[in-house]
Protein backbone atom coordinates (compact mmCIF):
# COMPACT_ATOMS: atom_id res chain seq x y z
CA UNK A 1 0.00 0.00 0.00
CA UNK A 2 3.26 2.37 0.71
CA UNK A 3 3.61 1.89 -2.98
CA UNK A 4 -0.03 3.11 -4.03
CA UNK A 5 0.87 6.36 -1.44
CA UNK A 6 4.12 6.80 -3.29
CA UNK A 7 2.18 6.72 -6.36
CA UNK A 8 -0.42 9.49 -5.43
CA UNK A 9 1.83 11.79 -4.24
CA UNK A 10 3.97 11.41 -7.75
CA UNK A 11 1.06 12.13 -9.52
CA UNK A 12 -0.02 15.21 -6.92
CA UNK A 13 3.34 16.84 -8.15
CA UNK A 14 3.00 16.46 -11.68
CA UNK A 15 -0.12 18.76 -10.69
CA UNK A 16 1.08 21.50 -8.45
CA UNK A 17 3.70 23.67 -8.20
CA UNK A 18 6.89 22.40 -6.55
CA UNK A 19 6.82 24.87 -3.33
CA UNK A 20 3.00 24.14 -2.75
CA UNK A 21 4.10 20.38 -3.35
CA UNK A 22 6.87 20.55 -0.34
CA UNK A 23 4.92 22.82 1.76
CA UNK A 24 1.62 20.41 2.05
CA UNK A 25 2.67 17.05 1.41
CA UNK A 26 6.08 17.05 4.02
CA UNK A 27 3.68 16.85 7.03
CA UNK A 28 1.66 14.09 5.54
CA UNK A 29 1.91 9.97 6.36
CA UNK A 30 0.26 7.41 5.03
CA UNK A 31 -1.33 4.88 7.31
CA UNK A 32 -3.41 2.51 6.10
CA UNK A 33 -6.21 2.09 3.08
CA UNK A 34 -9.10 -0.30 3.64
CA UNK A 35 -12.42 -0.65 2.30
CA UNK A 36 -12.26 2.52 0.53
CA UNK A 37 -10.81 4.38 2.82
CA UNK A 38 -7.43 6.25 2.92
CA UNK A 39 -5.88 7.10 6.39
CA UNK A 40 -3.85 9.90 6.43
CA UNK A 41 -1.77 11.16 9.40
CA UNK A 42 -1.89 15.04 9.56
CA UNK A 43 0.04 17.66 12.54
CA UNK A 44 -3.16 19.43 13.02
CA UNK A 45 -6.76 20.04 11.95
CA UNK A 46 -6.05 23.88 11.14
CA UNK A 47 -3.50 22.30 8.63
CA UNK A 48 -5.78 19.42 7.05
CA UNK A 49 -8.49 22.58 6.98
CA UNK A 50 -6.23 24.79 5.11
CA UNK A 51 -3.92 21.81 2.87
CA UNK A 52 -8.07 21.14 1.50
CA UNK A 53 -8.70 24.88 0.86
CA UNK A 54 -5.24 24.71 -1.56
CA UNK A 55 -5.24 21.55 -3.02
CA UNK A 56 -8.84 20.14 -3.25
CA UNK A 57 -8.56 19.45 -6.45
CA UNK A 58 -5.38 18.12 -7.41
CA UNK A 59 -5.03 16.30 -4.40
CA UNK A 60 -8.91 14.43 -5.04
CA UNK A 61 -7.70 13.82 -8.83
CA UNK A 62 -4.22 12.41 -7.39
CA UNK A 63 -5.92 9.84 -5.02
CA UNK A 64 -9.02 8.76 -7.77
CA UNK A 65 -6.32 8.16 -10.31
CA UNK A 66 -4.80 6.14 -7.68
CA UNK A 67 -6.83 4.40 -5.34
CA UNK A 68 -9.82 4.85 -7.22
CA UNK A 69 -12.89 7.06 -7.47
CA UNK A 70 -14.94 7.19 -4.86
CA UNK A 71 -12.39 7.15 -2.18
CA UNK A 72 -12.71 8.74 1.39
CA UNK A 73 -10.22 10.11 3.49
CA UNK A 74 -9.64 10.07 6.64
CA UNK A 75 -7.61 12.21 8.59
CA UNK A 76 -5.73 10.74 11.72
CA UNK A 77 -4.57 13.86 14.16
CA UNK A 78 -0.51 12.76 14.48
CA UNK A 79 1.72 14.14 17.51
CA UNK A 80 4.75 15.46 15.59
CA UNK A 81 8.18 12.97 16.14
CA UNK A 82 9.53 15.40 17.84
CA UNK A 83 12.80 14.33 19.52
CA UNK A 84 11.53 15.50 22.92
CA UNK A 85 8.54 14.17 23.01
CA UNK A 86 7.04 12.16 25.25
CA UNK A 87 4.38 9.40 24.09
CA UNK A 88 2.43 9.22 27.43
CA UNK A 89 -1.23 9.75 27.70
CA UNK A 90 -2.18 12.01 25.20
CA UNK A 91 -3.79 15.55 26.78
CA UNK A 92 -7.48 15.86 26.29
CA UNK A 93 -7.60 18.02 22.96
CA UNK A 94 -4.92 16.39 20.72
CA UNK A 95 -5.40 12.39 21.18
CA UNK A 96 -1.94 10.77 20.13
CA UNK A 97 -2.33 8.47 17.62
CA UNK A 98 1.03 7.33 16.42
CA UNK A 99 1.26 4.37 15.06
CA UNK A 100 4.66 4.11 16.07
CA UNK A 101 5.90 0.59 17.89
CA UNK A 102 5.23 2.33 21.28
CA UNK A 103 3.96 -1.29 22.93
CA UNK A 104 4.78 -4.88 21.85
CA UNK A 105 1.10 -6.74 20.19
CA UNK A 106 -1.49 -7.03 23.54
CA UNK A 107 -0.73 -10.63 22.30
CA UNK A 108 1.17 -13.26 24.82
CA UNK A 109 4.96 -12.99 23.40
CA UNK A 110 6.62 -15.85 24.31
CA UNK A 111 10.36 -15.77 22.92
CA UNK A 112 12.42 -17.57 25.07
CA UNK A 113 16.04 -16.72 26.31
CA UNK A 114 18.46 -16.37 24.04
CA UNK A 115 15.92 -16.20 20.87
CA UNK A 116 15.75 -12.88 18.71
CA UNK A 117 12.43 -10.60 20.10
CA UNK A 118 11.43 -7.04 19.04
CA UNK A 119 11.91 -4.42 21.46
CA UNK A 120 9.61 -1.80 20.45
CA UNK A 121 11.89 1.07 21.16
CA UNK A 122 11.58 3.95 18.41
CA UNK A 123 14.48 4.43 17.06
CA UNK A 124 14.57 7.88 16.29
CA UNK A 125 14.41 8.59 20.06
CA UNK A 126 18.03 8.51 20.93
CA UNK A 127 20.61 10.39 23.27
CA UNK A 128 22.03 12.61 20.05
CA UNK A 129 18.11 14.07 19.51
CA UNK A 130 17.37 14.56 23.19
CA UNK A 131 17.08 18.75 23.57
CA UNK A 132 19.18 18.90 26.97
CA UNK A 133 18.17 22.32 29.34
CA UNK A 134 18.16 22.72 32.74
CA UNK A 135 14.96 21.21 33.07
CA UNK A 136 16.06 17.73 31.87
CA UNK A 137 19.61 17.80 32.66
CA UNK A 138 19.73 15.31 35.72
CA UNK A 139 17.50 12.81 34.11
CA UNK A 140 19.61 12.80 31.14
CA UNK A 141 22.54 12.00 33.15
CA UNK A 142 21.28 9.68 34.72
CA UNK A 143 19.74 7.89 31.89
CA UNK A 144 23.02 8.23 30.41
CA UNK A 145 24.87 6.55 33.32
CA UNK A 146 22.34 4.03 33.56
CA UNK A 147 23.24 2.62 29.91
CA UNK A 148 26.48 2.90 30.21
CA UNK A 149 26.45 0.93 33.21
CA UNK A 150 24.33 -2.20 33.00
CA UNK A 151 25.85 -4.09 36.51
CA UNK A 152 25.31 -0.64 38.62
CA UNK A 153 22.32 -1.65 40.76
CA UNK A 154 22.77 2.28 42.17
CA UNK A 155 19.80 3.28 40.18
CA UNK A 156 17.66 0.40 39.69
CA UNK A 157 14.87 0.68 39.45
CA UNK A 158 14.93 4.46 37.34
CA UNK A 159 11.24 5.70 38.07
CA UNK A 160 11.05 8.89 35.82
CA UNK A 161 8.20 11.21 36.13
CA UNK A 162 6.61 14.43 34.87
CA UNK A 163 3.76 15.88 32.71
CA UNK A 164 3.00 14.08 29.52
CA UNK A 165 5.00 15.93 26.44
CA UNK A 166 8.03 16.91 28.29
CA UNK A 167 10.85 13.66 27.19
CA UNK A 168 10.32 10.93 29.36
CA UNK A 169 9.78 8.28 26.94
CA UNK A 170 12.28 9.42 24.43
CA UNK A 171 14.81 9.28 27.69
CA UNK A 172 14.16 5.68 28.83
CA UNK A 173 14.04 4.61 25.26
CA UNK A 174 17.35 5.93 24.30
CA UNK A 175 18.79 3.83 27.26
CA UNK A 176 16.98 0.98 25.72
CA UNK A 177 19.03 1.99 22.13
CA UNK A 178 22.01 2.60 23.28
CA UNK A 179 22.24 -0.82 25.39
CA UNK A 180 20.88 -2.57 22.33
CA UNK A 181 23.99 -1.45 20.35
CA UNK A 182 26.30 -1.76 22.98
CA UNK A 183 25.18 -5.31 23.96
CA UNK A 184 22.98 -6.70 20.98
CA UNK A 185 22.94 -9.76 22.75
CA UNK A 186 20.61 -8.19 26.33
CA UNK A 187 16.70 -8.70 26.18
CA UNK A 188 15.37 -5.29 26.06
CA UNK A 189 11.42 -4.64 25.97
CA UNK A 190 9.64 -1.32 25.99
CA UNK A 191 6.32 -1.74 26.67
CA UNK A 192 3.16 0.97 28.34
CA UNK A 193 1.26 -0.22 31.26
CA UNK A 194 -1.92 -0.49 29.74
CA UNK A 195 -0.40 -2.94 27.44
CA UNK A 196 1.48 -4.40 30.16
CA UNK A 197 -2.37 -4.96 31.70
CA UNK A 198 -4.37 -5.79 28.51
CA UNK A 199 -1.72 -8.64 28.25
CA UNK A 200 -1.68 -10.24 31.82
CA UNK A 201 -6.07 -10.27 31.64
CA UNK A 202 -5.32 -12.19 27.96
CA UNK A 203 -3.18 -14.92 29.97
CA UNK A 204 -5.38 -15.33 32.57
CA UNK A 205 -8.41 -15.89 30.54
CA UNK A 206 -6.20 -18.32 28.21
CA UNK A 207 -4.85 -19.70 31.29
CA UNK A 208 -1.25 -18.66 29.99
CA UNK A 209 -0.38 -17.13 33.38
CA UNK A 210 2.84 -18.95 33.64
CA UNK A 211 4.06 -18.22 30.08
CA UNK A 212 3.15 -14.39 30.71
CA UNK A 213 5.24 -14.31 33.52
CA UNK A 214 8.27 -16.38 32.46
CA UNK A 215 8.78 -14.08 29.36
CA UNK A 216 8.32 -10.88 31.76
CA UNK A 217 11.35 -12.73 33.76
CA UNK A 218 13.54 -13.03 30.83
CA UNK A 219 14.13 -9.90 30.07
CA UNK A 220 17.03 -7.49 30.80
CA UNK A 221 16.03 -4.31 30.39
CA UNK A 222 12.34 -3.50 31.30
CA UNK A 223 11.21 -0.47 30.42
CA UNK A 224 7.85 -0.15 31.36
CA UNK A 225 5.58 3.13 30.10
CA UNK A 226 2.55 5.39 32.10
CA UNK A 227 3.24 3.30 34.73
CA UNK A 228 -0.07 5.24 36.10
CA UNK A 229 -1.95 2.48 33.86
CA UNK A 230 -1.27 -0.58 36.12
CA UNK A 231 -4.47 0.08 37.86
CA UNK A 232 -6.13 -3.37 38.78
CA UNK A 233 -4.74 -5.16 42.16
CA UNK A 234 -4.14 -8.22 40.04
CA UNK A 235 -1.72 -6.63 37.39
CA UNK A 236 -0.22 -4.91 40.24
CA UNK A 237 0.32 -8.71 42.46
CA UNK A 238 1.87 -9.96 39.47
CA UNK A 239 3.92 -6.86 38.74
CA UNK A 240 5.43 -7.26 41.97
CA UNK A 241 6.75 -10.77 41.71
CA UNK A 242 8.28 -9.82 38.31
CA UNK A 243 10.36 -6.82 39.48
CA UNK A 244 11.21 -9.15 42.51
CA UNK A 245 12.91 -11.94 39.82
CA UNK A 246 14.30 -9.11 38.07
CA UNK A 247 15.79 -7.34 40.89
CA UNK A 248 17.31 -10.50 41.99
CA UNK A 249 19.25 -11.08 39.23
CA UNK A 250 20.17 -7.37 38.72
CA UNK A 251 18.12 -6.75 35.70
CA UNK A 252 17.49 -3.40 34.76
CA UNK A 253 14.01 -1.80 35.56
CA UNK A 254 12.94 1.47 33.70
CA UNK A 255 9.98 3.14 34.53
CA UNK A 256 8.07 6.19 33.25
CA UNK A 257 5.08 7.71 34.86
CA UNK A 258 2.64 11.30 35.52
CA UNK A 259 3.23 11.07 39.28
CA UNK A 260 6.05 10.49 41.91
CA UNK A 261 5.46 7.39 44.01
CA UNK A 262 4.70 9.20 47.37
CA UNK A 263 1.33 10.64 45.49
CA UNK A 264 -0.27 7.20 44.10
CA UNK A 265 -3.18 5.66 45.47
CA UNK A 266 -4.89 2.37 44.92
CA UNK A 267 -1.15 0.77 44.69
CA UNK A 268 0.23 -1.55 47.08
CA UNK A 269 2.23 -0.21 49.87
CA UNK A 270 4.99 -3.23 49.29
CA UNK A 271 4.95 -2.22 45.66
CA UNK A 272 5.54 1.75 46.23
CA UNK A 273 8.30 0.53 48.01
CA UNK A 274 10.29 -1.48 45.90
CA UNK A 275 9.83 1.47 43.12
CA UNK A 276 11.81 3.88 45.54
CA UNK A 277 14.24 1.44 46.17
CA UNK A 278 16.52 2.89 43.05
CA UNK A 279 16.19 6.98 41.83
CA UNK A 280 12.97 8.85 41.61
CA UNK A 281 13.38 11.90 39.26
CA UNK A 282 11.18 14.26 37.58
CA UNK A 283 11.14 16.38 34.41
CA UNK A 284 10.01 19.55 34.39
CA UNK A 285 8.04 21.81 31.54
CA UNK A 286 10.52 23.11 29.59
CA UNK A 287 11.77 26.76 30.33
CA UNK A 288 11.52 29.36 27.93
CA UNK A 289 15.60 29.15 26.86
CA UNK A 290 15.13 24.83 26.31
CA UNK A 291 11.44 25.97 23.95
CA UNK A 292 13.86 28.11 21.94
CA UNK A 293 16.47 25.48 21.66
CA UNK A 294 13.87 22.38 20.71
CA UNK A 295 12.04 25.26 18.37
CA UNK A 296 15.37 25.31 16.66
CA UNK A 297 16.11 21.81 16.18
CA UNK A 298 12.95 21.21 14.85
CA UNK A 299 13.65 24.28 12.12
CA UNK A 300 17.14 22.76 11.57
CA UNK A 301 16.38 19.10 10.99
CA UNK A 302 13.49 19.98 8.85
CA UNK A 303 15.06 22.57 7.12
CA UNK A 304 12.76 25.28 7.27
CA UNK A 305 14.21 28.39 6.85
CA UNK A 306 11.32 31.02 6.77
CA UNK A 307 10.83 31.10 10.47
CA UNK A 308 12.84 34.67 11.77
CA UNK A 309 13.91 34.79 15.03
CA UNK A 310 11.34 37.03 16.62
CA UNK A 311 8.21 34.45 15.28
CA UNK A 312 10.41 31.90 17.20
CA UNK A 313 10.54 33.65 20.30
CA UNK A 314 7.65 34.43 20.29
CA UNK A 315 5.94 31.05 20.25
CA UNK A 316 8.88 29.95 22.90
CA UNK A 317 7.70 33.16 25.36
CA UNK A 318 3.66 31.62 24.67
CA UNK A 319 3.45 27.96 24.24
CA UNK A 320 4.84 26.53 27.29
CA UNK A 321 2.39 22.92 28.08
CA UNK A 322 4.52 20.69 26.21
CA UNK A 323 6.81 19.82 23.74
CA UNK A 324 4.34 18.26 21.11
CA UNK A 325 2.15 22.07 21.24
CA UNK A 326 5.70 23.58 20.30
CA UNK A 327 5.98 21.13 17.29
CA UNK A 328 2.17 21.68 16.45
CA UNK A 329 2.83 25.40 16.34
CA UNK A 330 5.35 25.01 14.03
CA UNK A 331 3.28 23.42 11.59
CA UNK A 332 0.05 25.07 12.07
CA UNK A 333 2.59 28.35 11.08
CA UNK A 334 3.57 26.74 7.99
CA UNK A 335 -0.06 25.59 7.07
CA UNK A 336 -1.46 29.49 7.56
CA UNK A 337 1.47 31.02 5.09
CA UNK A 338 -0.06 28.96 2.59
CA UNK A 339 -3.59 30.12 2.07
CA UNK A 340 -6.08 30.76 -0.93
CA UNK A 341 -4.79 34.05 -2.09
CA UNK A 342 -1.36 32.21 -2.35
CA UNK A 343 1.74 31.79 0.22
CA UNK A 344 2.20 35.09 2.79
CA UNK A 345 5.34 35.40 4.73
CA UNK A 346 6.16 33.98 8.43
CA UNK A 347 6.50 37.29 10.39
CA UNK A 348 5.73 38.15 13.56
CA UNK A 349 1.94 39.73 12.51
CA UNK A 350 0.99 36.32 11.41
CA UNK A 351 2.28 34.25 14.96
CA UNK A 352 0.18 37.34 16.86
CA UNK A 353 -3.26 36.10 14.81
CA UNK A 354 -2.34 32.59 14.68
CA UNK A 355 -1.03 31.56 18.30
CA UNK A 356 -3.23 32.91 20.94
CA UNK A 357 -6.27 31.36 19.11
CA UNK A 358 -4.25 28.18 18.72
CA UNK A 359 -2.99 28.44 22.33
CA UNK A 360 -6.06 28.95 23.15
CA UNK A 361 -8.03 25.85 21.02
CA UNK A 362 -5.95 23.52 22.48
CA UNK A 363 -7.11 24.16 25.95
CA UNK A 364 -10.23 23.49 25.75
CA UNK A 365 -11.29 20.40 28.04
CA UNK A 366 -13.36 17.29 27.25
CA UNK A 367 -15.88 15.67 29.91
CA UNK A 368 -17.94 12.50 29.61
CA UNK A 369 -20.87 14.14 28.71
CA UNK A 370 -19.34 15.41 25.88
CA UNK A 371 -18.37 12.13 24.76
CA UNK A 372 -21.40 10.24 25.66
CA UNK A 373 -23.31 12.79 23.18
CA UNK A 374 -20.22 12.14 20.63
CA UNK A 375 -20.87 8.62 20.55
CA UNK A 376 -24.96 8.38 19.90
CA UNK A 377 -24.77 10.79 17.12
CA UNK A 378 -22.03 8.95 15.23
CA UNK A 379 -23.61 5.41 16.16
CA UNK A 380 -26.76 6.76 15.82
CA UNK A 381 -28.16 5.79 19.00
CA UNK A 382 -29.91 7.51 21.97
CA UNK A 383 -28.49 8.05 25.37
CA UNK A 384 -31.09 6.04 27.10
CA UNK A 385 -29.53 3.17 24.92
CA UNK A 386 -26.20 3.18 26.27
CA UNK A 387 -27.85 3.39 29.95
CA UNK A 388 -30.01 0.34 29.56
CA UNK A 389 -29.92 -3.69 30.18
CA UNK A 390 -29.70 -4.37 26.32
CA UNK A 391 -26.88 -6.34 25.40
CA UNK A 392 -27.52 -5.80 21.48
CA UNK A 393 -24.05 -5.64 19.82
CA UNK A 394 -24.37 -1.68 18.70
CA UNK A 395 -24.95 -0.58 22.06
CA UNK A 396 -22.16 -2.59 24.00
CA UNK A 397 -19.67 -1.78 21.74
CA UNK A 398 -20.62 2.05 21.95
CA UNK A 399 -20.54 1.49 25.86
CA UNK A 400 -17.15 0.26 25.58
CA UNK A 401 -16.51 3.14 23.29
CA UNK A 402 -17.45 5.70 25.88
CA UNK A 403 -15.89 3.68 28.18
CA UNK A 404 -12.46 3.79 27.05
CA UNK A 405 -12.28 7.50 25.69
CA UNK A 406 -13.41 8.83 28.97
CA UNK A 407 -10.99 7.06 30.83
CA UNK A 408 -8.24 8.17 28.45
CA UNK A 409 -9.69 11.50 27.88
CA UNK A 410 -10.84 12.39 31.56
CA UNK A 411 -10.38 12.24 35.02
CA UNK A 412 -13.70 10.88 35.56
CA UNK A 413 -13.45 8.20 38.28
CA UNK A 414 -14.58 4.50 37.05
CA UNK A 415 -17.34 4.45 39.42
CA UNK A 416 -18.44 7.24 38.20
CA UNK A 417 -18.25 6.35 34.64
CA UNK A 418 -20.16 2.73 35.70
CA UNK A 419 -23.22 5.35 37.66
CA UNK A 420 -23.48 7.04 34.14
CA UNK A 421 -23.83 3.95 31.84
CA UNK A 422 -26.57 2.74 34.41
CA UNK A 423 -25.35 1.82 37.17
CA UNK A 424 -22.56 -0.38 36.31
CA UNK A 425 -19.77 -1.93 38.38
CA UNK A 426 -16.18 -0.63 38.59
CA UNK A 427 -14.89 -4.61 37.15
CA UNK A 428 -17.04 -3.59 34.40
CA UNK A 429 -15.72 -0.64 33.17
CA UNK A 430 -12.20 -2.24 33.75
CA UNK A 431 -13.42 -4.87 31.30
CA UNK A 432 -15.02 -2.82 28.94
CA UNK A 433 -11.26 -0.67 28.71
CA UNK A 434 -9.16 -3.77 28.53
CA UNK A 435 -11.01 -5.59 25.81
CA UNK A 436 -11.09 -2.06 23.80
CA UNK A 437 -7.29 -1.98 24.26
CA UNK A 438 -6.86 -5.15 23.07
CA UNK A 439 -8.97 -4.87 19.93
CA UNK A 440 -7.06 -2.40 18.63
CA UNK A 441 -3.55 -3.69 19.55
CA UNK A 442 -4.69 -6.56 17.47
CA UNK A 443 -7.27 -5.14 14.94
CA UNK A 444 -5.50 -2.58 12.91
CA UNK A 445 -8.49 -1.28 11.40
CA UNK A 446 -10.34 -1.08 14.17
CA UNK A 447 -7.60 1.12 15.80
CA UNK A 448 -7.60 3.26 12.93
CA UNK A 449 -11.85 3.34 13.49
CA UNK A 450 -11.13 4.34 16.90
CA UNK A 451 -8.31 6.57 16.27
CA UNK A 452 -10.45 8.41 13.42
CA UNK A 453 -13.22 8.97 16.12
CA UNK A 454 -10.37 10.42 18.70
CA UNK A 455 -9.52 13.09 15.67
CA UNK A 456 -12.75 14.30 15.03
CA UNK A 457 -13.56 14.49 19.29
CA UNK A 458 -10.39 16.27 19.57
CA UNK A 459 -12.07 18.86 16.75
CA UNK A 460 -15.41 19.49 19.23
Amino acid sequence: MQDLWNACMQALQQKISPELFNTWTRPLKFHAFTQGVLYIGIPSRVFAEEMVKALHVPFEQAIYETFGRGTRVQWKLEVDEDPNANAGKASVQRPNTRNTPDAPNAAQPTAPKGEAMQSFLNEEYTFERFCKGESNQQALNIARSIAARLNDQTFNPFFLYGPSGVGKTHLVTAIGLEVKQHHPEKRVLFVSAATFRTQYTDAVRTNKVNDFVHFYQTIDVLIIDDFQEIKTEKTQHVFFHIFNHLQSLKRKIIITCDRPPSQFEGIEERLLTRLKWGITIDIQRPDLQLRRDILHDKLRRENITSFPEEVVQYIAENVSDSVRELQGMVNSMLAFSMGNSGACSIDIDLAKRIIPRLVNQARKELNMETIMNFICERKDMKLTDLRSKTRKAPVVAARHLVCYLTHKYTETPLAQIGRALGGRDHSTIVHSCAKMEKQMAMNKVFRAEIEALETELSQL
